[in-house]
């Protein structure tokens, strides 16, 4: 069978969804841990958050143009409100992504508790909505995706977030995604990855990242 013949294999999505669990709830706490009037650790955190709240963006956008018109064209008619209810939270899910960014804006020009504890706020009132998210698509979605799409297909969903996103930004992005993944999983990414890219990401993103994670410590 052709590589464009093959079925989706949606199990990686899991992969991506874990990184963002990981990361945004790691983000109050972070948040929390920079001092009032430490400007340069303010703007670490903020950035971070940036990061992997572009991130999601991106993945949520590659979702909306590529993968819920086929479902909806594709899957029974019964599923309908399923993909209604996917793009109503991530409408949501945007709207708090921009308390977000207003909350990061004022906490980078005005680094004191106020604009910090506003900061860990809007953090903390993204976070149950994002776990509804992502907990109901992997419950309903994946199954469809395997279902409807073919490998191909669905393989130019992640490529669309990533073409979304600075190049330079990639290494460290894998190495989020590479943290702490289960062996089984870290096969099936490396599966979806060319061989000499992920040979050069697999080993540059994870130490990228671990100096990412001193940064934003505010140990480096």
């Amino acid at each position: 069978m052709s590589k464009a013949a093959e079925r989706a294999d949606s199990r990686e999505m899991i992969a991506v969804h874990n990184m963002f669990r990981r990361e945004f709830r790691a983000m109050p706490g972070l948040a929390e841990n920079v001092e009032p009037g430490d400007g340069s650790h303010a703007t670490v955190v903020a950035d971070h958050v940036d990061l992997v709240a572009g991130l999601l963006h991106a993945h949520h956008a590659a979702e909306d143009a590529l993968l819920w018109p086929k479902l909806q064209e594709r899957a029974p008619a019964d599923v309908a409100p399923l993909l209604d209810s996917m793009q109503s939270q991530h409408d949501e899910i945007d709207r708090r992504l921009d308390a977000v960014n207003t909350a990061m804006k004022q906490w980078r020009a005005t680094p004191d508790q106020a604009s910090r504890d506003a900061a860990v706020r809007s953090l903390r009132d993204l976070l149950p909505t994002l776990e509804v998210h992502l907990t109901a698509e992997e419950a309903g979605i994946l199954s469809l995706i395997d279902n409807h799409l073919s490998a191909t297909e669905f393989a130019e969903v992640g490529q669309h977030g990533l073409a979304h996103l600075p190049p330079s930004s990639h290494a460290l992005l894998f190495g989020m995604l590479l943290h702490d993944i289960d062996p089984e999983m870290y096969e099936l990414v490396r599966g979806t990855v060319p061989a000499e890219i992920f040979d050069i990401v697999s080993i540059v993103g994870p130490q990228e990242y671990a100096s990412h994670r001193e940064r934003l410590q505010g140990r480096a």
